[in-house]
């Protein structure tokens, strides 16, 4: 766990060779980030829902996504390895917003596939090969289209569904703060199972 765009969470299971006469590895992993700060959401219920003013807002983000990571592993030393690692990943993100007293709440959402760069280090602490996990990284998304609970659609080609008063993709992507560029740096524990 730790700082994924904010705050988040991974589970992952890996398969590689533990005698280090095959310096790769495979991993699969999911997880989930929060987000404190989704987009503004005066703007994004002009954009996705009605014209209405007021109310007390209260608001969060969240991605749940879905990784393969390719890597390779570096001895230090003994007890101390370097990993490098290529990921393929997709992301669902939501946005939600509610304004309270105004009786207004919905989620603005996106699905994206994207590419991901990574670098871990890797001490080992006891006789099973446990081991502290020091992760860090960036991923990337392209662009996607964006709906709020399939109301109105908004996509990177300007072929939107029902926008709101002439509202472009680039107004609704103004407004949230879906993936793009995201960084992380995590801490955690490998455990081996075979």
């Amino acid at each position: 766990m730790g700082y994924y765009d904010d705050l988040g969470v991974t589970l992952g299971l890996r398969i590689e060779d533990p005698t280090l006469q095959l310096p790769f590895y495979l991993q699969a992993r999911v997880g989930s980030a929060y987000q404190i700060e989704p987009g503004n959401a005066e703007d994004a219920r002009k954009i996705f829902i009605n014209d209405n003013t007021g109310g007390n807002i209260e608001e969060y983000g969240l991605s749940y996504f879905v990784g393969i990571d390719f890597g390779w592993r570096l001895v230090l030393k003994e007890a101390i390895q370097l990993e490098l690692n290529i990921s393929g990943l997709w992301n669902h993100y939501e946005a939600h917003f509610s304004f309270i007293g105004n009786n207004e709440s919905f989620s603005v959402k996106t699905d994206a596939l994207g590419i991901g760069l990574g670098a871990n280090l890797r001490i080992v602490f006891s006789e099973r090969k446990s081991s502290l996990l020091i992760k860090c990284g960036v991923e990337y998304y392209p662009k996607t289209q964006i709906d709020a609970h399939g109301t109105f659609y908004y996509t990177t080609d300007g072929t939107d569904d029902n926008p709101r008063n002439d509202y472009t993709y680039e107004d609704a992507d103004e407004s949230i703060n879906q993936p793009w560029f995201r960084p992380y740096v995590q801490i955690g524990i490998v455990f081996p199972i075979g």
